[in-house]
């Protein structure tokens, strides 16, 4: 696969995931039912699954490595981050963790896109 084609799919899948978290957490917070349809149990898996593994194939392609130290690798850390988090403000009973987790994925995400634009830190 070339690199525009990983680095398009990369990005699609980052809208797609971000975009779906959201839209997940609000309706949750507002008490939407079509949350709990099996699509928006699976999906977010299988979209955050498919985020990581076009984000590894285009570290691979384009050469980066994650040691030492770099905007990649925290990059990565906070990938990881924003999943655990989004999982906990999902899954949660606690409203005051529910939404805390939410915040602080967001917060995750704007760091994300802040290394994914300026590559540093």
């Amino acid at each position: 696969m070339s690199y525009m084609a990983l680095k398009h799919s990369h990005l699609m899948f980052v809208v797609l995931s971000i975009g779906l978290f959201a839209l997940r957490f609000f309706a949750r917070e507002a008490g939407a039912r079509f949350i709990h349809a099996k699509f928006f149990k699976i999906a977010p898996h299988v979209i955050d699954t498919c985020l990581l593994l076009s984000g590894f194939a285009l570290m691979f392609t384009v050469g980066y490595s994650l040691w030492p130290i770099n905007w990649l690798s925290v990059k990565l850390l906070l990938v990881i981050a924003y999943i655990v988090t989004g999982v906990i403000a999902m899954k949660s009973v606690s409203k005051a963790k529910r939404r805390a987790a939410g915040a602080l994925a967001f917060v995750w995400i704007l760091g994300i896109l802040h290394l994914a634009m300026s590559k540093a830190f």
